[in-house]
């Protein structure tokens, strides 16, 4: 992967008792947000982008917000579920192809902890907020002799700023 854009879905509503997780829904704020983060995605997003979502219902509504802008394939998957585990998200998305960009919407901590790993910091040493992308990239070290990657923070949009 060149690119690996990480975006948490939106404010969701807290659940109702006896109501599943996944069927969270987002806050009328978390619909603002997610428009607001969608708008400079959608300026941003290499066009070959592979588009990948948690099943839960409020990552599928964060989404909605870029496929209103721009109609784009959509991979629902089962590996970004809430359960998921970190090592499971690396095995799938992580690959040696550098011309691919991937977006994931997905679930804290589980993002959080991928980025940590990426990047060789401890786990849990970042937080993705509600509604935020983390984009990395990935580049060869130079003058190794291997096809050893570097993996570095490109830039986090938070839809406050």
């Amino acid at each position: 992967m060149a690119n690996l854009i990480l975006w948490r879905h939106a404010e969701a509503e807290d659940a109702a008792a006896g109501d599943k997780d996944a069927s969270r829904t987002l806050t009328k704020r978390g619909h603002k947000d997610a428009s607001k983060v969608a708008t400079w995605l959608d300026a941003h997003l290499p066009a070959n982008t592979q588009i990948l979502s948690s099943p839960a219902q409020r990552c599928l509504q964060t989404l909605q917000a870029l496929q209103n802008l721009n109609t784009r394939k959509v991979k629902v998957v089962d590996f970004l579920s809430i359960e998921s585990s970190v090592e499971r998200i690396a095995k799938e998305v992580v690959n040696s192809d550098r011309t691919q960009t991937i977006l994931i919407v997905g679930h804290q901590p589980n993002l959080g902890s991928l980025i940590a790993k990426l990047l060789g910091m401890r786990e849990g040493a970042c937080v993705v907020k509600k509604g935020a992308v983390w984009w990395l990239k990935q580049r060869p070290i130079e003058g190794s002799k291997t096809s050893a990657l570097q993996t570095y923070l490109f830039t986090v949009q938070h839809p406050d700023c």
